[in-house]
């Protein structure tokens, strides 16, 4: 027997990782877009709530 609420818990928890990547995802584009612009880094930490890690990460991609 499955359990309704325990099945719409686990929906729930996949459906909010899947809205979380996509933030993510958006995020990083943004953070490309204002690198090329050469933005600095600390302004693009401000804007697209990255840490300054991955920002610095994301400037080192090709």
């Amino acid at each position: 027997m499955f359990d309704k609420h325990a099945d719409e818990a686990i929906e729930a928890e996949i459906w909010l990782k899947a809205e979380a990547k996509g933030r993510d995802k958006e995020r990083e584009e943004m953070a490309l877009a204002m690198l090329a612009d050469n933005e600095p880094i600390e302004k693009i930490v401000k804007y697209s709530h990255l840490p300054e890690s991955k920002v610095l990460e994301l400037k080192k991609s090709p």
